[in-house]
């Protein structure tokens, strides 16, 4: 990816964008830290984070890439990702694993998207046994898990379950959406793929919404109601392992 060259866009811009080529993916506490050195690397002046990554993003559009705000689905904590727009795919993880491991990976996401009553994650063992129809060892799918776990695609929790990590929906979104359609849930209130939060008690409602959506939604709510249908809100109602 060259970096465009125009009055706007200045050197501190520049190394921003270097940085977070190099990096991928970083909490926002993160990026604020590097965006900070990056001014005082280039003495200018910070100015509001928010509107800095706006000003990169209308000179990235020309290049089809973009600085994707997310939020982690567990904590809310807020994350800035580079996306490739037009390979919104899974480009980026084949740029890293072998024909073979990339395919381990395809039957892994399906897996996790597919998994029962929206689960949406798959135990350890079920994952290790993905890997046997295409001759991967133990040991061999093993880690390809700690590779994908150490990159942000999947997380690992403590009751021993893969599910979908922060930068995982976050760049993985368009393949998601396309793949699996309306498999994939959306998040009623923020309207991004959601993969663990809570639902509505209307059997037939399609409502989802991310915890911290949840949270934002119904804070000042004595009884809290479905955001589209008016059932009684539990806020007991969980979906996805993750959470």
């Amino acid at each position: 990816m060259s970096v465009l060259n125009t009055e706007h866009y200045n050197d501190s811009h520049r190394l921003f964008v270097q940085a977070m080529l190099s990096r991928r993916h970083l909490s926002e506490v993160e990026a604020e830290e590097v965006y900070q050195k990056v001014c005082d690397v280039t003495e200018r002046e910070s100015t509001d984070f928010a509107i800095f990554i706006s000003q990169i993003n209308k000179l990235l559009e020309e290049l089809d890439y973009s600085l994707r705000r997310s939020r982690n689905e567990r904590t809310g904590d807020n994350y800035i990702t580079m996306i490739n727009i037009k390979q919104d795919k899974m480009s980026e993880i084949a740029a890293n694993y072998t024909p073979t491991e990339l395919k381990y990976c395809r039957e892994l996401f399906d897996a996790i998207v597919n998994a029962d009553h929206e689960n949406f994650a798959v135990n350890s063992m079920h994952a290790l046994r993905l890997g046997q129809p295409l001759k991967l060892s133990q040991r061999e799918t093993q880690d390809i898990l700690d590779r994908l776990v150490e990159d942000g695609w999947i997380a690992e929790e403590d009751k021993g379950v893969y599910f979908l990590d922060t930068r995982g929906v976050a760049e993985l979104q368009g393949y998601l959406r396309e793949q699996y359609g309306e498999t994939i849930k959306e998040c009623t209130i923020c309207l991004d793929v959601v993969t663990m939060g809570e639902y509505c008690d209307l059997g037939n409602c399609p409502v989802r919404l991310h915890k911290y959506c949840a949270d934002n939604q119904f804070r000042d709510a004595v009884n809290p109601t479905c955001p589209q249908c008016s059932t009684t809100w539990s806020r007991a109602n969980r979906f996805g392992l993750g959470l």
